[in-house]
């Protein structure tokens, strides 16, 4: 297991919430993503989410955010996994971290869903809708939102943010995705 962090300081910090019990850790690979593990602890089915270490772009990695989206979401009928804690200091697994509940599910890396049958493509996507529906029909100021983000200039923003991390990102340039950044702000 490839944990960047001492898997035995989550174990001692997991028993003083829960008690004792065994710990099996499995990174999960993929994107430049907060680094996230399934942790199962006893009869406890988790996801543990994390700041990266090292250095990392501004605005980015915002674990704490993400955390009280669930806390607040987790109320309401969107479908979203319980919050089970929010750790902020660096001092157990380097940086700060959180823990969700572990629900069951299919991952797909092809939004065309080859293989399924039109039937059961129809009913993912409905069921995305649907999702996506009941999302909406939040209103921020109910569930503890209301202060969460800045009103007015968000496309100007996001498209401001997402160029300076481009640019601030130390990947291989990519003539196509720079043309992109470039073309955005104008339309």
């Amino acid at each position: 297991m490839n944990a960047d962090f001492d898997p035995a300081a989550l174990k001692g910090f997991l028993a003083s919430r829960f008690g004792d019990a065994s710990m099996s850790l499995g990174r999960i690979g993929g994107g430049q993503s907060n680094p996230t593990y399934f942790v199962d602890y006893g009869a406890h089915r988790m996801v543990l989410r994390k700041k990266p270490a090292g250095p990392i772009l501004r605005g980015a990695h915002a674990v704490d955010r993400e955390f009280r989206v669930l806390e607040a979401l987790a109320p309401t009928n969107v479908p979203v996994p319980g919050p089970v804690l929010y750790h902020d200091g660096a001092e157990l697994l380097g940086t700060p971290f959180y823990l969700m509940e572990r629900l069951d599910g299919r991952i797909f890396h092809d939004c065309s869903l080859p293989g399924l049958s039109p039937a059961q493509r129809r009913g993912i996507y409905f069921g995305m809708a649907e999702a996506m529906a009941k999302l909406h029909a939040v209103r921020p100021d109910e569930v503890g939102l209301g202060d969460y983000g800045r009103p007015g200039n968000y496309f100007e923003r996001q498209i401001g943010r997402w160029t300076r991390q481009l640019r601030e990102s130390p990947s291989d340039r990519i003539p196509a995705l720079e043309a992109v950044a470039d073309w955005l702000p104008q339309h």
